[in-house]
């Protein structure tokens, strides 16, 4: 069974740097791999060398989205020496760059009957401050900010928790000892580099560690879509529209394409190309309805929605059903909900109210690798649940504990399998997390 959608569809690196000897780690040698099926033409064979190490921390994390920016803060907060990396210039991934803005999930279900608020720490934070600042309202019943206030957000929290940040780096690789991680390869525009770690966690959102690191994963195509805004359209509405803390401001969300690769980089092209073309037909059009002389593209998202690509196979997946039986897991590390308002049933949409239900620990942590956790859109769970799973609100609810979790981790020199599952729920308890 698959789960349900937030709205309708609406219509529709880097050359070698200088090398210190003192700094160097070779670089492992291995046949190249990829992700999806392209058309390989022929090879080349990349000459040699060393890759100059150029930090190194306690916690590492790659991909500064919801779920990477709630790690970072919360691992710094427990302690650790962390540093966050981020393939894009700003903060917040798909919550900010694909205009994904409302918090869904934030409510669910309870045993009751009752309609209960389920995801509190670090995301109820950033809500208040947010919805102080009047850039954040509540949209059919889920917490929706403005992007731009909320890259900004974002960005304090991580410089008042002294996380160190890079922009710019794409994961290129893992070096492995054994079943650890010593240092992931990044490619930036300083060329490419190696970033040594304790622990590392992965919310890249597309698993590049778990797969560069050999660890056991399932890749699944589903829609990829888009969302935009819409300026001056105080008059507009259509079905699927949602409206905007700024004054004025429409959102508007594409289902998309379904069964899409989000590894193929021709794919990712040509409908990023299409998506684009079709959102700027669309605003012409919608120009030509009465009062909306005035409206105007105001953005396109520089990220495509891309919904699920590798998901990890970790100790242990949440799974569906468990989640429509308000299953208890002794490692609960939070809760996560649904909107209330459409499921995926057989393939069919249905209407219901989801239940709330709980994220295992077990699902954050692979079953090979020592020091590896996994947060965001790719942790361990059923395909059931890809709707929920990936949804903002349970990306910062995985990414607080597994940032908890790694502090734990690094400080106790422990595998990641094997920290005081006890000490980390407390440590949750404390920062406001429900459990």
């Amino acid at each position: 069974m698959k789960r349900r959608q937030f709205l309708k569809a609406s219509a529709l690196v880097a050359g070698a740097m200088a090398v210190k000897p003192d700094l160097a780690v070779a670089a492992p040698e291995s046949k190249a791999k990829l992700s999806s099926p392209l058309d390989i033409k022929s090879y080349v064979k990349e000459p040699k060398r060393k890759i100059p190490v150029i930090d190194t921390a306690d916690v590492v994390i790659l991909g500064g989205g919801p779920a990477g920016v709630s790690a970072a803060v919360a691992a710094a907060r427990n302690g650790a020496d962390v540093l966050l990396l981020e393939k894009q210039y700003y903060l917040g991934g798909l919550w900010t760059g694909c205009c994904v803005l409302p918090i869904i999930d934030t409510y669910g279900c309870a045993k009751d009957g009752s309609w209960t608020k389920c995801i509190y720490g670090f995301a109820e934070e950033l809500v208040t401050e947010l919805t102080q600042m009047n850039m954040c309202i509540v949209q059919k019943g889920h917490p929706t900010p403005d992007p731009e206030a909320t890259k900004y957000v974002l960005e304090k929290h991580i410089t008042q928790s002294g996380v160190r940040l890079l922009y710019n780096c794409y994961a290129a690789g893992a070096v492995m000892s054994g079943d650890r991680i010593d240092a992931i390869i990044v490619d930036c525009k300083s060329g490419r580099v190696a970033i040594k770690g304790k622990v590392f966690i992965d919310c890249s959102g597309d698993g590049d560690i778990m797969e560069w690191a050999g660890e056991d994963f399932e890749k699944r195509k589903t829609h990829i879509g888009a969302m935009w805004r819409y300026g001056n359209a105080g008059n507009y509405d259509s079905p699927g529209v949602s409206v905007s803390p700024v004054k004025n401001v429409k959102l508007l969300h594409m289902l998309g394409e379904g069964d899409q690769d989000g590894l193929d980089v021709y794919n990712l092209t040509r409908l990023q190309m299409k998506y684009r073309k079709m959102m700027w037909e669309k605003a012409m059009e919608d120009r030509q309805s009465p009062g909306c002389e005035d409206l105007f593209l105001l953005d396109t998202p520089s990220q495509l929605g891309v919904r699920v690509s590798r998901v990890l196979n970790a100790v242990h997946n949440v799974e569906f059903e468990d989640s429509l039986r308000y299953v208890d897991y002794p490692d609960c590390i939070g809760f996560s909900g649904g909107d209330g308002n459409m499921t995926y049933n057989n393939g069919s949409m249905k209407g219901s109210e989801r239940p709330i239900w709980q994220i295992p620990y077990r699902s954050l942590t692979p079953k090979r690798v020592h020091n590896l956790l996994v947060a965001g859109r790719c942790f361990g769970f059923d395909e059931g649940l890809t709707y929920d799973a990936r949804e903002i609100g349970t990306c910062l609810v995985t990414g607080q504990a597994s940032g908890t979790a790694a502090a734990i981790a690094a400080e106790s020199r422990t595998c990641v399998r094997e920290i005081d599952i006890l000490r980390l729920r407390h440590s949750l308890k404390n920062q406001g997390v429900k459990l």
